[in-house]
């Protein structure tokens, strides 16, 4: 027989009753998350499925080339997939999941307009993984400052024959100061969950987060999505 796990919104599975028992070992569900199985109508606790059924001791260590897990029992650690093997995708929030090259072909097409708002899609999915996340504040006072910066200039210079206002330029460095900070919370804040709640060792460049933060936090959600989707965690690259 085979099982489903909600949460929220989204539903995960099918997973056998073994996989259940072995999930809840490593943390990845816990006992109050519901669960139903393929003949059923109704959400149920997980508890009332496993019941007494002894739940298996996780291996010290995963065979070479399969997949390994990360912690101890109760203390909320997750099951952590290879990269390029096959594993079941623990029940967790699916990330955007939008190519970076369209993310940067549409930016290119809008005059920036889209970079502003994948920005804040991505900060704010963030936000939901990681409610106390100060990333989407950052973005929003950053794409804020840049607006502002924006008609201030144009009034300026159809009223000063093309004069630069330097409350505008103030403005300016004001956004390009936010959205870095912004940036790189949302890199701490995407290591921290993706090396903790859902364990998939994801390491992200500080390089590549400083130059190209949109596309390659989308290149990252787009794998991640796929993980959850296929079981299969290509390599970070």
């Amino acid at each position: 027989m085979k099982y489903f796990i909600q949460r929220g919104l989204n539903e995960y599975g099918p997973y056998t009753l073994a996989d259940l028992q072995r999930y809840v070992a490593q943390g990845n569900i816990a006992m109050t998350d519901l669960t139903r199985s393929e003949g059923m109508m109704d959400w149920v606790p997980v508890s009332q499925v496993i019941g007494n059924i002894p739940v298996p001791v996780p291996a010290a260590a995963a065979p070479a080339g399969g997949t390994v897990y990360s912690g101890t029992p109760g203390t909320g650690a997750v099951y952590g997939a290879t990269p390029g093997y096959g594993a079941a995708a623990i029940a967790g929030p699916v990330p955007p999941d939008f190519h970076w090259a369209l993310v940067l072909l549409i930016t290119i097409f809008t005059c920036t307009l889209f970079w502003y708002a994948w920005l804040i899609v991505e900060a704010a999915w963030i936000r939901k993984i990681r409610p106390r996340s100060q990333g989407l504040l950052f973005v929003l006072l950053g794409v804020g400052c840049s607006f502002t910066a924006g008609f201030i200039g144009g009034i300026s210079r159809a009223m000063n024959n093309g004069q630069v206002n330097p409350v505008g330029s103030l403005f300016s460095l004001a956004g390009l100061v936010l959205y870095f900070v912004a940036f790189f919370t949302m890199r701490s804040d995407l290591e921290d969950y993706y090396n903790t709640t859902e364990n998939i060792n994801l390491r992200l460049s500080g390089v590549m987060t400083f130059f190209f933060a949109v596309f390659y936090f989308q290149h990252h959600f787009s794998r991640i999505a796929k993980w959850k989707k296929t079981g299969v965690l290509e390599p970070q690259g």
